[in-house]
C-alpha cells in the first residue's frame, strides 16, 4: 500500500516509510548518547545564530561518534565509540617538578585504554 507524504507528489511504500522512522530513530539515539558523552546540557537556546551552533556541536559530535566507531571496527577493537571515549577518561597527564627539574607524563591509563 502506497501512501502520500505531505503536499508533495512523494509517495513512500509502509516499509520504507518505518526503514527512515528506523535511521530517524537511530539519529536521536546517536544524539541522546553523545550529549551525555560530551556532557552537553539542555539549553534552550532562542536566537537562531545559536540554536544552530547548539545543532552544529550535536551533529559534529555525532559524526565523531560515527568516524570512531568504524576506526575501532576496521582496527578490530572489541569497543563501542562510547566504552572507548569512557576508557579514555582514565588516561592523565601528569606534572612532577623535582627541586629545579619539571617533568610531564602521561598515565597509562585502564586495560581498555590502552
Amino acid at each position: 500500500m502506497e501512501s502520500s507524504v505531505g503536499d508533495t507528489d512523494t509517495c513512500l511504500s509502509e516499509v520504507k516509510a518505518i526503514q527512515i522512522y528506523e535511521e530517524l530513530s537511530e539519529v536521536e539515539r546517536g544524539f541522546r548518547e553523545l550529549k551525555g558523552i560530551i556532557e552537553m546540557r539542555p539549553i534552550h537556546q532562542r536566537t537562531p545564530p545559536r540554536v544552530e551552533a547548539h545543532i552544529f556541536v550535536a551533529a559534529l559530535a555525532f559524526l565523531l561518534d560515527r568516524a570512531l566507531e568504524k576506526k575501532l571496527r576496521a582496527k578490530k577493537v572489541n569497543l563501542s565509540a562510547s566504552a572507548a571515549l569512557e576508557a579514555l577518561w582514565t588516561i592523565h597527564v601528569v606534572d612532577l617538578t623535582v627541586g629545579q627539574t619539571r617533568k610531564r607524563g602521561i598515565t597509562a591509563g585502564s586495560r581498555q585504554a590502552r
